[in-house]
């Protein structure tokens, strides 16, 4: 299974003492605006707009497939961009030095001087100072990127150098970076097992897949779930934290054990495209640990 996909990393000065800590953890209305300023659009929505090659609604309007089946397997299609917010240490923390990290999916990466726009927009009204942009390339080295089309944009995949290193076939560690919002039932759940965790990641890995590649992945998803039962947690420290008094999700580390190599590349890609819910604005980012 194949996803593509390009890194840009932003850096950015603080103007001023922020005191909240997730002041960068962005909802989706600030960066739909940011969007819309960017694409110099007056609208409040998209209704009666003649315009078809528009950015934003090919970025924002997640519309369900006409195919009965893709609907059935992906559901309502995923935003095709991913965000890593910083969190910001205590005041005084005027003049620190920052980076964001934008992920673009697919098809998103031709509407890229829309994403650099808005991206710079956002950290302005977030507080910010942008600084400068950093291409990533395979294998992880960053290289500065103006974004004038003087250089052409590294593009990343499921074969990248960084992704691709051997893993354990029988136990794995995932690391949560930022809280995990997994939802069940309506509910935001408060700890998770690996079923949870592969089930969630096949529905977005694969949708982000078909709606952004124009590809369907390989993919036996009623094995890999029947498979996903048989791995058990074996050591875990993961708790459910909230932010700013208000729930966000599960953090902590948790190791588990069984066949894990059907699920190696997935988990390998998750890593680049985060899961659940809120995926694309920072939260649901982890590493896979030996």
């Amino acid at each position: 299974m194949e996803l593509h996909y390009a890194r840009l990393w932003f850096s950015f000065t603080l103007r001023q003492d922020l005191g909240d800590p997730y002041a960068f953890y962005a909802t989706r209305a600030d960066f739909e605006a940011a969007f819309r300023t960017a694409l110099s659009c007056k609208r409040g929505d998209c209704a009666g707009c003649r315009n078809v090659e528009c950015a934003f609604p090919a970025t924002f309007d997640q519309q369900i497939a006409e195919d009965p089946e893709a609907v059935r397997r992906h559901q309502k299609p995923p935003l095709p961009f991913i965000f890593d917010f910083p969190v910001l240490l205590p005041p005084p923390n005027r003049g620190r030095v920052c980076e964001l990290v934008l992920t673009l999916v697919g098809s998103a990466i031709q509407h890229l001087p829309t994403y650099l726009a808005a991206v710079g927009l956002l950290i302005e009204q977030k507080g910010g100072a942008p600084v400068g942009v950093m291409a990533e390339s395979p294998g992880g080295e960053r290289t500065a990127y103006s974004g004038d089309g003087s250089l052409s944009l590294p593009l990343l995949g499921s074969l990248d150098p960084a992704l691709t290193g051997p893993l354990p076939t029988e136990t794995v560690a995932i690391r949560l970076l930022t809280p995990l919002k997994l939802v069940q039932d309506g509910r935001l759940l408060k700890t998770f097992t690996f079923a949870n965790f592969a089930r969630t990641l096949m529905r977005r890995v694969s949708s982000l897949a078909y709606h952004y590649e124009g590809a369907e992945p390989a993919l036996d998803y009623r094995w890999l779930s029947q498979h996903s039962e048989s791995v058990r947690t074996v050591e875990s420290d993961c708790r459910f934290v909230s932010w700013n008094g208000r729930p966000a999700g599960i953090l902590g580390s948790a190791r588990f054990a069984g066949d894990l190599e059907p699920f190696h590349l997935l988990l390998q890609l998750g890593q680049a495209t985060h899961l659940g819910k809120s995926a694309s604005f920072g939260f649901g980012s982890y590493r896979v640990e030996g």
